[in-house]
């Protein structure tokens, strides 16, 4: 059924195209039929099928003969039937061959595109899953400009995110090493597992982390018998979405101003808030500076909320820490003044 619904998508756009040749066709038909319905109704016991039949014959060029006999008249109408009829359903045919062979093509082309894309893409991010979840992670994934291919063994027509998106789609079994390393995992900085299978997850976790030791691997887990095996298995974080749901409903109630607050304050417009890693890059000017001889917030209105060396997090780093090569942000502001310090950051000597 749903490959079904898959192949109407890909066809309805070639159904559109003939209809000028089929109304043709259709109008034939009926002027065909009437017609010998009338030079046939006063001489013989005539049916519309019989008048029918004898248009389809015609057009379709079975020629078995005549059904009765045809008058000058009847001659003239079965000429003009067949020349009309057959042209236009010659014209109809070689539209949709046309069109499906064009189909054919682009569709060759978009997935050679497609495979080229994915084969130059680098610290990406491999989403498995394309369910509800699944979609929903991708879709914050778009509004963060991040790059990603999504892996999944049956992409649903449901798609909440707007199919001129073009997402970077792989079909396969994700906890086979060939469709992971054809996604580019050995490349890839980051593996998003939101698909509902405890097992299948745990799997899925131990084949990456083997293909790609330094991937940050973030796994949905439902059940929670099921976060010790997924800890064990290398995933770095864990997310039960129905555990997040039921926080966030009882936070409603028990602080519905601050929960206010962060939906209207924080998103993804250039005036909303956002909270964001950014790294010091090699050869950055501001090695071994102080916070206060970077003065981040004035030059660009950040907050700087912590700061993560290594293993460690300084949270409210005090003015005279001084910054090293590696150190991660923990930045708040908003998205042009986040922007903002990224460039700071990366001034060179």
């Amino acid at each position: 059924m749903k490959r079904n619904k898959k192949i109407y998508h890909d066809i309805k756009p070639i159904l559109k195209k003939p209809i000028l040749p089929a109304i043709v066709l259709i109008f034939t038909v009926i002027v065909g039929t009437l017609g010998y319905y009338i030079l046939w109704i006063d001489d013989y016991n005539v049916t519309l099928f019989d008048a029918f039949y004898m248009t389809f014959i015609t057009i379709t060029t079975i020629g078995y003969g005549e059904i009765f006999p045809l008058d000058q008249t009847g001659r003239l109408l079965t000429i003009v039937v067949a020349l009309v009829g057959i042209s236009s359903l010659f014209f109809m045919f070689t539209i949709v061959m046309e069109n499906l062979f064009i189909l054919q093509i682009n569709n060759y082309g978009r997935k050679k595109k497609m495979v080229k894309t994915v084969e130059n893409l680098k610290n990406h991010t491999i989403l498995i899953g394309y369910g509800r979840v699944g979609q929903l992670a991708a879709l914050e994934l778009l509004r963060n400009n991040e790059q990603f291919v999504v892996i999944d063994d049956d992409f649903q027509e449901n798609d909440i995110i707007n199919q001129k998106e073009h997402l970077l789609k792989i079909k396969g079994d994700a906890t086979h090493d060939e469709v992971l390393i054809k996604a580019g995992i050995k490349r890839a900085k980051g593996l998003i597992i939101a698909t509902g299978n405890p097992a299948t997850n745990v799997f899925i976790v131990l084949g990456a982390k083997v293909l790609n030791p330094n991937l940050t691997i973030v796994a949905r887990c439902d059940e929670h018998e099921s976060i010790e095996k997924l800890k064990r298995a290398g995933a770095n974080q864990i997310v039960n979405p129905f555990s997040i749901g039921g926080q966030r409903l009882a936070h409603y109630i028990i602080n519905p101003n601050v929960i206010d607050f962060v939906e209207t304050n924080f998103g993804n417009g250039e005036e909303k808030f956002n909270i964001e890693n950014i790294k010091i890059p090699k050869d950055s000017i501001w090695n071994k500076q102080t916070l206060k001889e970077m003065n981040i917030r004035e030059q660009t209105g950040v907050t700087i909320l912590a700061i993560k060396r290594d293993d460690k997090t300084i949270l409210n780093p005090s003015a005279d820490f001084s910054v090293n090569y590696g150190d991660e942000f923990l930045a708040f502001g908003t998205l042009k003044d986040l922007q903002k310090l990224e460039r700071m950051l990366l001034m060179t000597k």
